[in-house]
C-alpha cells in the first residue's frame, strides 16, 4: 500500500505519520475481521486525534485509484415523501445560541428506514421517550469509507424520504450526517461530488424545517483551505433555497469563519471522554469545561461562539469505548453529564453517539443520562 505523506517538520514527522497511518490501517482491517460489519467508532479515535495533534495527515496516493460507486441522482417521484408541516419550528441561531433546545442521540442507519421501517421507527421513538428531540442517522458516503462501510451504512434515496417522513411524523429534528469515517481528503479531491450530493438533497428537501444538515463528518483534512470548502457548501445550501441551520466542523483544527447569508450556521467538535481526559470526575467535569464553555481557551466552543456569532452543536460525544471498572464510568460520566449541561446553560445542540443495531451507548450509559431543560418536538409541543 502506498502512501503520500504530507509533512513540514522533517523526517521524524514522517516516520511517525507513517506509523500512524499503517496502524489505522491495521487496526481497520482487524476490526473487520473481528467485528464483521459492526464498527468500533471510538477503537480508531485515538490515532487521528494523535495524528491530527502532530499536523499531519495521510492519504492514498495519486497514482492508486479508489474503487468507489457515487451516488445517483435523486429519483423523480416524491410519493414516499409528505408534506411538509407548515409550523414546525426551524432551529436557527440566534445571539449565538439555538432558538429551540436540540439534544438526543446519533448512530441509528439509515438504509432502515428502508430495509428495516419498523426497527428504525422503533429508533425514533425510543429517543422520543427519553424526553429528547434530536436524531442523527448515519449513512456512509462511497467516497467516503471504505466499500465495506460503505454497504453496512450505505445511502439510499428511498431510505432518505423514509426518514424524512418517519422523523417529521414523529416529531424529532433530523441531522442530515454526510458521515465520513477514516477517509482523507474527501472534501478537497472529492469536492464536486460532496457538492453535487448536497445540490441534490437541499433541492429534494429544503422545504421540511425539520432538518439540520451537517456538511462532513470529522474532516480528517487539516488544510488551510478548509474553510474555503465549507463557504461552497454553505454558499450552495441558500442558493437552493435551503434555511435550515448549516454544520460545520474543524475536527480538531482551529475554528473558522464562515459568511452565511442567512445566519444560521454552527460550528461542531465531538467531545469523547476517556481515562485518559477524565480519569477523575473532577478532571473529566473540568475537560468539558476547558473544550465546551472556557473562553480562555481561544479554541473552544465559547470562544468560537463568541469570535464569529455563530452557533455551536456537539454532534457527537460521550464515552469513548467501555469502562474498565466502576472508578472509569464514574468519572466519564461525570464528564458527559457537565457537557450537556454546559450546552443546555449555553443553548448548544448535542447528541450522543451511539444509538442503533450495532452499539449499545443508548441503553448503557445513555439510561444515566440527566437533563434540566424541556427538549420540544418540532411543533414546539413536549416531547413526552
Amino acid at each position: 500500500m502506498k502512501w503520500l505523506l504530507r509533512c513540514t517538520l522533517g523526517e521524524l514527522r514522517s516516520t511517525l505519520v507513517v506509523q500512524l497511518c499503517h496502524a489505522t490501517s491495521m487496526l481497520r482491517k482487524s476490526q473487520a475481521l473481528i467485528l464483521g460489519r459492526m464498527h468500533n467508532f471510538a477503537a480508531s479515535r485515538t490515532l487521528q486525534i494523535l495524528a491530527c495533534a502532530i499536523g499531519v495527515q495521510c492519504t492514498w496516493a495519486a497514482g492508486e485509484p479508489q474503487l468507489v460507486a457515487s451516488i445517483p441522482p435523486p429519483p423523480e417521484s416524491r410519493a414516499l415523501l409528505p408534506t411538509p408541516l407548515s409550523n414546525v419550528v426551524m432551529v436557527k441561531v440566534v445571539d449565538g445560541r439555538l432558538n429551540v433546545p436540540v439534544g438526543g442521540w446519533g448512530g441509528q442507519r439509515l438504509i432502515q428506514a428502508k430495509t428495516d421501517p419498523e426497527k428504525f421507527r422503533g429508533y425514533l421513538r425510543a429517543v422520543k421517550q427519553r424526553g429528547l428531540n434530536c436524531v442523527r442517522p448515519l449513512f456512509h458516503p462511497p467516497n467516503a469509507a471504505e466499500p465495506n462501510d460503505a454497504e453496512w451504512a450505505r445511502f439510499d434515496w428511498e431510505a432518505m424520504d423514509q426518514a424524512v417522513a418517519m422523523t417529521q411524523e414523529e416529531g424529532l429534528y433530523f441531522l442530515v450526517d454526510y458521515h465520513n469515517w477514516l477517509v482523507n481528503d474527501t472534501i478537497h479531491v472529492h469536492e464536486q461530488e460532496w457538492l453535487q450530493v448536497w445540490g441534490w438533497l437541499a433541492n429534494r428537501y429544503k422545504n421540511y424545517g425539520h432538518l439540520i444538515f451537517e456538511g462532513f463528518n470529522e474532516p480528517q483534512n487539516q488544510c488551510a483551505c478548509m474553510s474555503e470548502h465549507y463557504q461552497k457548501w454553505v454558499n450552495l445550501m441558500r442558493s437552493r433555497g435551503a434555511q435550515q441551520l448549516c454544520v460545520v466542523s474543524p475536527f480538531w483544527g482551529q475554528y473558522f469563519s464562515i459568511k452565511d447569508p442567512a445566519a444560521n450556521w454552527a460550528q461542531c467538535r465531538h467531545h469523547y471522554f476517556s481515562p485518559q481526559n477524565s480519569p477523575s470526575a473532577e478532571k473529566g467535569r473540568g475537560e468539558a469545561d476547558w473544550q465546551l464553555a472556557n473562553t480562555s481557551n481561544k479554541n473552544s466552543a465559547a470562544s468560537a461562539v463568541q469570535q464569529f456569532g455563530c452557533g455551536f452543536f456537539m454532534t457527537e460525544g460521550g464515552i469513548e469505548g467501555k469502562p474498565k471498572n466502576e472508578t472509569e464510568r464514574v468519572a466519564e460520566m461525570a464528564a458527559v453529564q457537565r457537557a450537556i449541561q454546559i450546552c443546555e446553560q449555553h443553548g448548544y445542540g448535542w447528541c450522543l453517539w451511539a444509538h442503533g443495531d450495532w452499539a449499545d451507548g443508548f441503553d448503557t450509559y445513555g439510561v444515566q443520562i440527566k437533563i434540566s431543560v424541556s427538549y420540544p418536538l418540532i411543533t414546539g409541543n413536549a416531547a413526552r
